[in-house]
């Protein structure tokens, strides 16, 4: 059995650089924002992260997003999205990764609910969410977009 590649050539750009939308779909509570994340996999292995796509040539953060949350969670409308200044980057491999957080706003879920490609989505809170996530770099990017929800 043929284990499929996480990247497509056409997805590393020049010189093995990646750039990827980090989204995270949140709602606001009373104890503070919440945030959707999902788990691509029901096996134990399998890590809790954003909505994350690479970004295509000539495609700005917005648009990346919107289709990112559209392709993984079925959400079709934000009612605003937050764009924090920076990317976090890491390196993996010989893969340079740069990840740009985003806040994805949800007023409200659907009537249906999302239909979605993850195997599983929860919302948490802040402390659950940090804790939960399995790269640095979605905590990072977590970490400034909280930061900037919180001011």
């Amino acid at each position: 059995m043929r284990k499929e590649s996480r990247f497509r050539p056409s997805d590393l750009g020049e010189q093995g650089v990646r750039h990827e939308v980090n989204v995270f779909v949140f709602r606001r509570s009373p104890e503070g924002p919440e945030y959707l994340l999902l788990r691509p996999s029901t096996q134990p292995d399998s890590l809790w992260r954003p909505v994350v796509q690479a970004i295509g040539h000539h495609e700005d953060l917005s648009g990346a997003a919107r289709r990112a949350v559209q392709l993984e969670v079925g959400l079709r409308e934000a009612f605003d999205l937050l764009l924090p200044a920076a990317g976090v980057e890491e390196e993996v491999g010989d893969l340079h990764l740069v990840g740009w957080p985003v806040g994805y706003y949800l007023r409200r879920m659907p009537p249906r609910g999302p239909q979605r490609a993850a195997a599983q989505l929860d919302w948490m809170g802040f402390d659950q969410a940090i804790q939960q996530l399995g790269l640095s770099v979605h905590r990072q990017n977590l970490l400034q977009l909280h930061w900037q929800l919180a001011a």
